[in-house]
């Protein structure tokens, strides 16, 4: 059986899982202040998903959900959105999976919502993260420093972008 990764808007009957995985410290470890350490519920999920400024799509590995990439903060006037993703399944780590699902959401985000930029960060002591970024054509364009808290220290935000004709 071929590998596969594909990626689908998020539907409601799906919100309870995705607020599981939203609620593990091992992932929201890594999202912004407003996710991290906090549980998140159906009703939190389905808010992120009506809001026009969001585009969140569940990943799927062989047809089965496995995380979550998103686009937020979309702007329409300036053509831009931040990119944020995960995976929920922590036993498909290293499977190319997050950077296939990424490349998808970038490609989507060029071609059919037309912004011409796209951009993420990661905190300086998440590797994976980064390098799915990477791995994807983004680039490293600077860092606010000490503007993240991990495992009780501040660390670096070190932001990342993209724009359509460098897409790997």
């Amino acid at each position: 059986m071929e590998l596969m990764t594909t990626i689908s808007e998020l539907a409601p009957e799906r919100f309870e899982l995705v607020a599981a995985w939203l609620s593990d410290p091992a992932i929201n470890r890594w999202l912004t202040g407003e996710w991290r350490d906090k549980r998140a519920t159906p009703g939190l999920v389905a808010m992120m998903v009506r809001n026009k400024r969001n585009r969140v799509y569940l990943v799927h590995f062989q047809g089965k959900p496995c995380g979550l990439v998103a686009l937020a903060d979309i702007d329409t006037v300036d053509k831009t959105a931040m990119v944020w993703y995960f995976l929920g399944e922590a036993t498909l780590a290293r499977h190319g999976i997050t950077s296939d699902a990424v490349k998808s959401l970038a490609s989507l985000s060029f071609q059919q919502l037309g912004l011409a930029s796209i951009y993420a960060w990661a905190m300086e002591d998440n590797e994976p993260s980064k390098a799915v970024l990477q791995r994807v054509g983004f680039r490293e364009v600077g860092r606010i420093r000490q503007a993240a808290s991990s495992r009780g220290r501040q660390v670096d935000r070190v932001y990342f972008d993209l724009v359509a004709d460098e897409l790997r």
